[in-house]
């Protein structure tokens, strides 16, 4: 397959990045023209100090591209890449829009990435090691086509998805409850929430669980071993989708227990994540799913919970379930997390030393040192502490940096990762309030999830063909929801949904996904 790569013009030798004290570059200033994954960027050297250090050590002048493709609509990425007018840098949603891989990279609308240049920049190299989806892309097209951009560039953190049942453990205190740990719990746990008048009120006014709805529930699932929002295979090497596998039956049982108790909330599959917290935060229900990273947890804390409740500390109250098991005794589990959903790619009009350029900066941001240009600059915006530890420099009113109107260039510090690596790590401060209580339960929620993950197969996700993404019409969530407030029993309206969904395209699907994965070797 005849694909677009760019030819070096010298011998390239491995080499360390050194530190951001002994970078000052001293040769010409190159432009490059890029987007960003969220609000333009602005870069202004006289009045932007965090722009004139990247310039002065790294010889970049970015500049924002003219059209922010990735808050445009797919099709004019797509005219741009046609018509050869992509920025040099550009920010992808390769697994919302698939052509991104399946079209961009035969037809040489991107360019390939020469492993002779990751050579020099191991950091960098080493994240593409570590991604799944990088990894299936190679083995597909032969070469790397895009730098991932993971929920964190530490992958030993989230393991898994960042999902999450937030409970009142001082209710479970007030029934005398321990943590739910199996689907069996969690339905014990919801009734008593329900009935046995956890506020101490005296009046049948609490409930059990309520959330953003099935979408991020069917994660639960994955106490099943299968991962029920993805493709997999069995150990005969038949794949077929996670969602549809009997295994599911169980769960949905519990749920449908749930629902004739009523201490589930009847609405819930049609909820969405605000109301589910509002619910939660009012003190009605005891239980809400939704995501359960440190920002996540800490903003439940601070933005709804807490806000709701200000006289309280909303860690005194709160817990997180972090994933169920099938049965007492096993290990809870989750869906191992898939990897990028967001990609930087280069213009296949890029030349090899705007992109080596590029590349030694992005190293710089994957390096502990680097990693802190997303709390702005040492000693203006954060210091490190005699023990190591980094906090942020507030003023008189206690009040830290807003870096995004100090700093308008900061997006650039952003492609390599969300962030998340920085908002785990208990040694660094970038939370306002309960930064530490906050750090301390997401460790304790990750240490959980991340023991056995259900790993998804992440191939079928890059299949650019519609008999497989037509399948994903027939809507799963709704399916279960039907199931779970239904009168018939359980196995036999899932027996039902499942005969229908692959009649309604499922069948062909698991034909298409099965012949590409032998052609593939997945």
């Amino acid at each position: 397959m005849k694909r677009r790569k760019l030819v070096l013009a010298a011998m390239i030798a491995a080499m360390a990045v050194p530190s951001l004290s002994a970078l000052a570059y001293d040769g010409d200033i190159l432009t490059i023209t890029a987007d960003s994954d969220g609000d333009p960027f602005t870069w202004d050297t006289s009045t932007d100090k965090l722009a004139a250090m990247i310039e002065d050590k790294f010889g970049i002048d970015f500049q924002q591209s003219e059209t922010n493709y990735y808050n445009n609509d797919f099709t004019v990425t797509q005219l741009a890449a046609v018509d050869g007018t992509l920025p040099d840098v550009f920010c992808a949603d390769i697994l919302y829009y698939t052509q991104e891989i399946t079209q961009f990279i035969p037809e040489e609308l991107v360019a390939e990435i020469p492993e002779e240049l990751l050579e020099k920049y191991p950091l960098t190299k080493q994240l593409l090691e570590n991604d799944k989806v990088a990894q299936t892309v190679k083995s597909m097209y032969d070469g790397y086509y895009f730098l991932p951009k993971p929920d964190s560039a530490d992958p030993t953190i989230y393991k898994a998805e960042r999902k999450g049942i937030f409970i009142r453990k001082d209710w479970l205190e007030t029934v005398g409850m321990e943590m739910p740990t199996t689907w069996e719990d969690l339905y014990n746990v919801a009734h008593a929430f329900t009935y046995d008048d956890p506020d101490g009120n005296g009046v049948k006014d609490t409930y059990g669980l309520t959330g953003d709805g099935m979408g991020t529930l069917r994660y639960f699932f994955s106490s099943t071993g299968v991962s029920n929002r993805y493709w997999g295979k069995d150990e005969e090497g038949n794949w077929s989708f996670g969602a549809l596998d009997d295994k599911n039956i169980e769960p949905l049982e519990w749920l449908r227990k749930m629902y004739e108790d009523g201490s589930i909330d009847p609405d819930f599959g049609a909820s969405t994540w605000e109301t589910g917290l509002q619910k939660f935060s009012s003190n009605t229900f005891g239980m809400c799913v939704r995501n359960a990273d440190a920002d996540w947890i800490n903003g439940v804390a601070t933005k709804y919970y807490g806000a709701a409740n200000p006289d309280c500390n909303p860690f005194e109250r709160i817990d997180v379930i972090p994933a169920l098991a099938e049965a007492e005794g096993e290990t809870p589990r989750m869906d191992g997390y898939v990897s990028c959903m967001v990609a930087t790619m280069f213009s296949s009009e890029i030349d090899e030393e705007k992109m080596d350029r590029f590349l030694a900066y992005y190293e710089y941001l994957l390096s502990d040192e680097g990693k802190m240009l997303r709390l702005g600059l040492e000693g203006e915006d954060w210091q490190k502490n005699d023990d190591g530890s980094i906090s942020l420099i507030r003023d008189e009113n206690g009040n830290a940096p807003a870096l995004t109107t100090k700093y308008p260039c900061i997006p650039v510090t952003h492609w390599p990762s969300w962030g998340f690596e920085l908002q785990a790590d208990p040694n660094v401060e970038t939370f306002d309030e309960y930064n530490e209580e906050t750090k301390a339960l997401n460790k304790q929620a990750c240490d959980i999830r991340n023991e056995d993950p259900v790993y998804p197969e992440v191939g079928p996700l890059l299949i650019d063909d519609t008999t497989v993404t037509d399948a994903q019409a027939f809507n799963i969530s709704s399916e279960y929801w039907t199931i779970i407030t239904g009168t018939e029993p359980v196995a036999d309206m899932f027996a039902d949904m499942k005969e229908r969904a692959l009649s309604s395209g499922y069948a062909d699907a698991t034909e298409v996904v099965q012949e590409k994965a032998e052609e593939l070797g997945w």
